[in-house]
């Protein structure tokens, strides 16, 4: 697989004109990106469409969205006319309630998949479940011959969320994240890292641009001296990355995690003295 990953700068959006103008400047920065060759999927931050933070959010009556709404459709019609599948984060409305989303639509433009952020994090620089829910489904879906699944930022957090996804048959787990400066910030990518060598996947970790953002995180199903991982720096940057079944493959062999798990853990007694 050819993915191209975009650690984009977002503006600020407080109105749908703002809004609107930054996917066009996105859209463009894309045709640029995908001008010699098309990948098989572009992937976006956590809420790329619109800014982060409580200022942003207390503007949702106007920047949220549906399917069927105008940053859909916008994402939709470049999916079209590129021929690949693009994978975006947007605050989403669905009966009556906000979800953290990110919604993949496909080279012909139609949905591909969409994921509702399943923890909504309430701590540090984050004030995201004062407006938004929860989601209620998991999403491992089929692009370019791979299986993909999603979580978002604070997921990531869960380990038997990734386990879940792993058991489904992703080989590859985006990751959409809006990750400040704040004090979770600096156990990050040991998380990354973590959750794609335990579950010997590939695993994206994607963040927005800036200097209090920054720093994504490729990582590969077996990180050692030969395949470490790939951080990006905090300036805007498009990277396009090669994934290889092949190497899902030797990295379960040489690691034989699912030959050695144990399955009656729940089970075992905890030791008590006589």
């Amino acid at each position: 697989m050819q993915l191209l990953a975009g650690q984009i700068a977002i503006p600020r959006t407080r109105t749908r004109e703002e809004q609107l103008g930054h996917l066009r400047r996105v859209a463009e920065r894309l045709r640029r990106a995908c001008a010699r060759n098309t990948p098989d999927l572009v992937v976006l931050p956590e809420l790329a469409a619109q800014e982060y933070g409580d200022d942003a959010f207390a503007c949702l009556e106007v920047l949220d969205d549906d399917l069927a709404g105008p940053v859909v459709t916008t994402f939709s019609d470049l999916a079209r006319e590129l021929g690949t599948t693009i994978a975006f984060g947007m605050a989403r409305r669905a009966d009556g309630r906000r979800h953290i989303s990110q919604v993949l639509v496909g080279p012909d433009g139609r949905l591909a998949g969409v994921y509702d952020k399943l923890h909504c994090a309430q701590f540090g620089a984050s004030g995201e479940a004062a407006h938004f829910s929860p989601g209620e489904r998991l999403l491992v879906t089929e692009v370019a011959g791979w299986r993909v699944g999603v979580v978002i930022c604070y997921d990531l957090r869960f380990p038997e969320l990734a386990r879940r996804l792993a058991d489904a048959g992703a080989e590859l787990v985006l990751h959409p994240v809006a990750f400040t400066r704040d004090f979770s910030f600096a156990s990050w990518h040991a998380f990354v890292t973590t959750r794609a060598m335990e579950n010997q996947l590939y695993w994206l970790s994607l963040n927005r641009a800036g200097h209090d953002w920054g720093q994504s995180l490729f990582c590969p199903p077996l990180v050692d001296d030969d395949h470490p991982p790939l951080a990006f720096g905090s300036d805007e940057q498009w990277h396009r990355l090669t994934l290889e079944k092949q190497a899902i493959a030797a990295a379960r062999a040489r690691l034989p995690l699912s030959r050695d798990r144990r399955d009656d853990l729940d089970v075992l007694p905890l030791w008590r003295p006589d």
